[in-house]
């Protein structure tokens, strides 16, 4: 997305929600940059896409889940981010989420959609620094290539 894209998502840190860890750890203004080149469905409105199929959570009024990345899909949570926004680039639906969370080298990620629905856990998916984008210093981008379902 573009740094206005992000530059937005700067607006949104008041709804920044961090999951309590046991040991108060700094956390970072950090985006979570979503491109899903299938099972997605275009849409009329503010945004203009969202998950189909395993996928359906990526949307408006969803969270992404940050948790330790490793193999491990049960991996302790670090972080609880709020949607942002989604687009339709080259064919492609992206998706934006902000939240605040522990600096880290990567992070497992999973979708929790409105009414508490979960998709598959992406991951570990590195993190990248940001130094373009007041507020955020983190992005987290995940590239899901996953077929739509029956």
């Amino acid at each position: 997305m573009t740094r206005l894209a992000i530059a937005l998502a700067a607006g949104a840190a008041a709804s920044l929600v961090a999951v309590p860890s046991a040991a108060a750890e700094p956390t970072v203004g950090t985006a979570v940059y979503v491109q899903i080149r299938q099972s997605f469905a275009p849409v009329d409105g503010d945004d203009q896409c969202v998950g189909t199929s395993a996928l359906g959570p990526v949307r408006r009024g969803s969270s992404v889940v940050l948790s330790e990345g490793g193999i491990a899909t049960d991996s302790p949570k670090v972080a609880v981010g709020q949607f942002f926004r989604s687009r339709l680039s080259d064919g492609v639906c992206e998706a934006l989420y902000i939240t605040s969370a522990p600096t880290r080298p990567a992070f497992n990620v999973q979708f929790s959609g409105p009414g508490g629905e979960l998709s598959p856990t992406f991951g570990p998916t590195p993190s990248e620094p940001v130094t373009y984008q007041p507020g955020i210093e983190q992005v987290v981008k995940v590239d899901i290539d996953l077929p739509p379902g029956p």
